[in-house]
């Protein structure tokens, strides 16, 4: 039987709006941040220093994923922050001077999915573009900047293109993988464009764009770095969630709605990843994304998943025990990956090479008597998630990184991944995740807490 409440006197109702208050002020807010159109200038601006000469022609996306919200090429959004379908931009090299091309919409397009910038007077100004033209008049305007003397070269992505999930590595397995069909033997849009603009402009030199591309996307600007901050606490709050509500008997789908559902309440627009929850013998499978299984007493269960924000990702990994208790041989190999991810983390600092915290990794493993093969492991985070960069650099402040040790040995059902999503600073680095504990007495007390 419901219990009658006690009556409301005013010194309750003060306690309960000073409670209220607490909560309010303290509960993340549903923020997407976005970026001022002078964020993308700038980085054309540093990308034609790098150039120093010739013309860049980068292209948008041509299609949307079907049944996922559209989400523009990285390459075309970093330099110029727009999301249409179909759109070009051209850069003179050496002054940072662009113009914007787009395609010229029906009134039934406008209706029904917006307007571009072509229907915006004050874009160009807005936007920084000396000029915003319809898609129509690309060719002929290249026809006559190339046509000019000394133009210098026509760079392009030439390498293959990265998403939101897939590094441009990974996009070139998946196009040999392909291409070894007998009958899925098209090229990729990016080779047709290349193969295009050499028929069409045969005495202009084609030069890659790409790795002065990367160079600055592994470099992250103070909005990006404020981006990711929050990406990052609102997604360890979201694995955070899962955790309290995991157990025997739960669906590992369970806890992946859990998190989707906090990222999404709190502004995020997308995950960054299918998110990945493997219980038992779905544990060691790295990249399972199936999630259907049930979870049982004595387990382990390894959750992977971060979300997007504003066309930024971050990458995140807890793994826990299903019943809340470690076994003896489960937490010695949680601590030893806990104690290798802290000590390459306290080692990551400017100028300190990847071979550097690597040995350090490698012999906290080694002590334990753990193979070291796994013991460093980790990539770039930004607008992929397994972003654009340079390893065989030493350290530098802006760059985001996964930090992720790991102990895997099938044979006994055993994988203990813990990741982090961390920025080097001018000192050291910042974990960004660190809203979601990883030590065993912070993380066990969490495991089960909640019963929905």
């Amino acid at each position: 039987m419901r219990r009658p409440s006690a009556p409301l006197t005013p010194f309750r109702l003060c306690c309960s709006l000073l409670l209220l208050a607490v909560v309010w002020t303290s509960a993340p807010s549903a923020e997407r941040m976005g970026y001022p159109p002078q964020e993308f200038a700038t980085r054309r601006q540093r990308l034609a220093g790098l150039l120093e000469r010739g013309t860049l022609v980068m292209f948008g996306a041509t299609e949307a994923a079907p049944g996922a919200r559209f989400r523009q090429d990285n390459d075309f959004f970093y330099l110029t922050g727009n999301e249409s379908l179909n759109a070009a931009l051209v850069m003179d090299g050496a002054t940072g001077e662009a113009h914007l091309f787009l395609p010229r919409l029906r009134a039934a397009e406008v209706q029904y999915e917006g307007p571009n910038w072509l229907n915006d007077p004050g874009a160009v100004r807005t936007y920084g573009f000396a000029s915003i033209q319809p898609l129509t008049t690309l060719d002929e305007f290249l026809a006559q900047r190339l046509g000019r003397a000394d133009t210098g070269p026509l760079w392009t992505r030439l390498s293959p293109r990265d998403t939101v999930n897939h590094s441009r590595v990974d996009a070139e397995l998946a196009t040999a993988r392909r291409l070894a069909g007998p009958y899925a033997q098209h090229p990729t849009e990016d080779a047709s464009r290349a193969a295009a603009l050499r028929a069409r402009f045969p005495s202009d030199a084609l030069e890659d764009v790409t790795p002065h591309l990367d160079r600055l996307r592994m470099i992250k600007t103070p909005r990006e770095i404020e981006i990711l901050r929050y990406n990052a606490r609102i997604s360890a709050e979201a694995l955070r969630r899962a955790i309290e509500v995991s157990g025997p008997g739960r669906f590992e789908y369970e806890l992946e709605a859990e998190a989707t559902h906090w990222m999404l309440t709190h502004g995020l627009q997308a995950a960054a990843y299918p998110a990945i929850v493997g219980s038992g013998p779905m544990g060691n499978r790295w990249h399972y994304e199936d999630n259907g299984r049930r979870m049982a007493a004595g387990e382990l269960v390894v959750m992977d998943y971060g979300g997007s924000l504003d066309h930024l990702t971050v990458d995140i990994t807890r793994t826990w025990p299903v019943s809340g208790r470690f076994s003896e041989a489960q937490r010695t190999a949680y601590q030893t990956t806990l104690d290798a991810q802290r000590a390459i983390i306290d080692a990551i600092r400017p100028d300190v090479s990847r071979e550097t915290v690597r040995r350090i990794a490698e012999r906290i493993f080694e002590a334990q008597g753990f193979s070291p093969r796994y013991a460093y492991l980790g990539h770039y985070v930004g607008l992929s998630v397994h972003d654009v960069g340079d390893w065989d650099l030493p350290f530098e402040a802006g760059m985001v990184l996964a930090i992720e040790p790991i102990i895997d040995i099938p044979d006994q059902q055993l994988h203990i991944r813990i990741e982090d999503t961390i920025l080097v600073t001018p000192t050291g680095a910042e974990v960004l995740s660190a809203a979601l504990p990883k030590d065993v007495d912070a993380l066990l007390p969490l495991v089960g807490t909640r019963s929905n």
